[in-house]
């Protein structure tokens, strides 16, 4: 058995550990470990793109070695699986992808980057509950309180959250097949788009009255009206109840579906944590305070694992993406020198691409506001892209969501969310500015501090004159 010895100690080798590792190189921090359990490092955003080949010429290309990240990989990786950690002893024992060898590591500081597992809805035939564990794929589906080699689930059915699912996908692209896509968070509209692209016949399924839960619905309007022109036969307000050889069943319907593509989020992977003895927050996720110190010593957890309070309602949430666990990573590598910064306060955001729209979202929207009944404000604006008379001018809608109320932590006129969606205008920058506005706890009276950069060509239409929209429409309703 090999045996190792480090100071510092970091289980799980995706993006969070993997730029812990980076960040703490840069640190000049040498004496680690990463335990990495997947064969090589996955951009699981870059995903649904290798199906419809949209910017990346092949699924492989979502895949990199961890040499690619970490030149010193093999001084300092490892790639296998941890399966138990005696924290007492400061000792962790695993065993090797590859080989199935087991090895120990002794360690002084532990940090958990186990990330999160694909979730299945309760679905009916989705999953042989009496898999007897033959033929492992190595990849587990949460399942009615339970966990599940990706082996056990129906011959037609993929939970998307690996380049193999991607692959199953892929195959049957430019078919006369039907793809049923289950779930409209990011991934899911994703595939829906790219599924499209491929020219597949694609039925899509969504628990919720509306696509994108996080978003209104009469922001999300424009995205269903231009799915359904492309083609797509939308499902709303019903789950998905069952899975058959070549159908599924919605709302007592039977529907053909040769292919069920399920994305119904991702469940925190906490089961070394418990077993360690982390406190569990009530989302499922591992608590941790704001320099991501789990309740035992010298024991930290990031990225996807952990539950934050979030910048609004001060209540704890999962936001599982990629910029948190990186900038997680890296200040932490700072708290290893000594150095406590602050990271941003955790507001929920996302944006994508779907036929031609781009849209996204930061905070909360009008209808979750209301489902914690929170009176509020809210405006929705058209505009263009551009000076309506240029060429370039294109459709967009901004929406913006203030608190009507002071109501626990949350001010009056403060702006908790906001909403766009445009017709071939980028919004990367606009939705992080946004996102940076509401995780700072601004009001409305905050907005004429701003400075706003606009440019016909390659701006948002984020310029002033928006921009004072919304602080004239809010400051009126608001008697300022």
């Amino acid at each position: 058995m090999n045996e190792y010895t480090t100071d510092i100690l970091i289980v799980g080798g995706g993006p969070g550990g993997i730029f812990t590792s980076k960040a703490l190189l840069a640190n000049n921090i040498k004496d680690f470990k990463v335990v990495c359990d997947e064969p090589e490092v996955v951009c699981r955003c870059n995903i649904p793109y290798g199906i419809g080949k949209k910017f990346l010429n092949d699924i492989n290309d979502a895949v990199k070695s961890h040499h690619h990240f970490l030149p010193n990989f093999d001084d300092v990786g490892i790639v296998g699986r941890i399966h138990s950690i005696d924290h007492g002893n400061r000792t962790a024992r695993g065993r090797l992808l590859k080989s199935s060898e087991e090895f120990s590591i002794r360690y002084k500081r532990l940090i958990l980057a186990t990330g999160g597992q694909a979730s299945l809805p309760p679905i009916k035939g989705a999953i042989n509950t009496d898999y007897d564990g033959s033929n492992p794929k190595g990849e587990v589906v949460y399942y009615k309180g339970k966990t599940y080699d990706k082996a056990a689930l129906r011959d037609n059915v993929v939970v998307v959250r690996s380049v193999a699912d991607a692959r199953r996908i892929d195959a049957i692209c430019g078919t006369d097949l039907t793809v049923a896509v289950v779930g409209t968070g990011l991934v899911g509209l994703e595939i829906i788009d790219n599924l499209l692209i491929r020219g597949n016949k694609v039925v899509v399924v969504e628990i919720m009255p509306h696509l994108i839960g996080p978003m209104d619905a009469d922001m999300v309007v424009h995205l269903e009206e231009r799915l359904r022109a492309e083609g797509a036969a939308i499902h709303l307000g019903a789950p998905c109840s069952e899975v058959g050889d070549g159908y599924i069943v919605v709302a007592d319907e039977k529907i053909k579906a040769d292919l069920v593509v399920i994305g119904a989020g991702v469940s925190p992977d906490i089961q070394l944590a418990k077993e360690l003895g982390c406190e569990i927050g009530k989302r499922g996720g591992v608590r941790v305070d704001k320099h991501w110190r789990t309740n035992l010593e010298d024991v930290y957890a990031i990225g996807d694992l952990i539950e934050i309070d979030d910048a609004v309602f001060s209540e704890p949430a999962l936001f599982q993406l990629l910029p948190n666990v990186m900038m997680q990573g890296t200040l932490l590598a700072k708290q290893f020198k000594g150095i406590l910064l602050d990271g941003p306060l955790a507001a929920g955001a996302g944006m994508s691409h779907t036929c031609d729209l781009f849209w996204g979202f930061a905070g909360y929207s009008a209808e979750m506001a209301a489902a914690r009944d929170l009176k509020v404000l809210s405006e929705k604006i058209d505009l263009f892209t551009a000076e309506e008379a240029s060429s370039y001018a294109k459709k967009a809608w901004y929406k913006l969501v203030v608190s009507a109320e002071d109501k626990g932590t949350v001010k009056k006129g403060q702006i908790i969310g906001f909403q766009a969606v445009t017709e071939g205008k980028h919004i990367g920058d606009l939705m992080a500015r946004w996102a940076d506005i509401i995780g700072a706890r601004e009001t409305v009276a905050d907005l004429p501090k701003h400075n706003w950069i606009h440019q016909p060509m390659v701006g948002n239409p984020a310029s002033n004159a928006y921009i004072m929209m919304f602080f004239n429409l809010f400051s009126v309703k608001l008697g300022m």
